[in-house]
């Protein structure tokens, strides 16, 4: 528990961290061009080592198999873009193709396992969710399609500060997710009170009616 309540401490500062200097320092990031892979390759690497130490750490290696494997992948895909590029138009191209990509499988995931899976129990920041996963597609989407190098720098701009943002809405939907967790339980509690004080003054309407028939 304690483990489990410091790990998700850490994660919360270190990824507002992140997304913060990633916002106020975005143009300063798009006019070092080195920056932008070692930057997002570091951040992929965050990932993938997350994917690969927290089933390890929990004890969860058998059950968490397809984790591992994606945390694997992760870091392979990091240490490729983080000594891919130097400097030219066309290793920066691939190096958004490998990021749009990356994007689209990640955000692709979170629809499903935090958005149409978690909507019963959480669906206001589920629904939430959803709408920033696909705003985050369509974006790589058109980082992939950009024509030439005008259009891809915009591009990345872009998506850069989106990845700022995005850093701070994923730690920040855990605590609002359970905040929201905690007041549904209250009302469906609530409820559920409501509907028995109800049944049980209507099965005592119909008994003082019965009593009254018979006499």
């Amino acid at each position: 528990m304690k483990m489990n309540k410091l790990y998700k401490i850490v994660k919360f500062s270190l990824f507002v961290v992140m997304g913060v200097l990633i916002l106020v320092f975005n143009k300063t990031i798009m006019d070092h061009v080195n920056v932008l892979n070692i930057l997002v390759g570091s951040i992929i690497a965050l990932y993938g080592f997350e994917g690969v130490l927290l089933p390890i750490f929990t004890k969860k290696i058998k059950s968490e198999k397809i984790e591992i494997l994606n945390g694997a992948v992760n870091i392979l895909i990091a240490v490729i873009m983080i000594f891919l590029l130097e400097g030219n138009s066309d290793e920066l191209r691939i190096i958004c193709v490998l990021w749009s990509l990356w994007s689209i499988m990640r955000e692709g995931v979170e629809v499903f396992d935090k958005g149409f899976i978690g909507i019963k129990n959480h669906p206001i920041t589920s629904a939430i969710n959803i709408a920033e996963s696909l705003v985050v597609i369509i974006f790589s989407i058109q980082l992939i399609c950009a024509k030439d190098l005008y259009e891809l720098e915009h591009h990345a701009h872009a998506h850069v500060i989106l990845l700022g943002i995005e850093l701070i809405i994923e730690v920040a939907w855990i605590y609002i997710g359970e905040i929201e967790s905690r007041f549904l339980r209250k009302l469906r509690r609530r409820r559920t009170i409501e509907e028995k004080s109800e049944k049980i003054q209507k099965d005592k309407a119909m008994l003082e009616q019965e009593q009254t028939n018979q006499e």
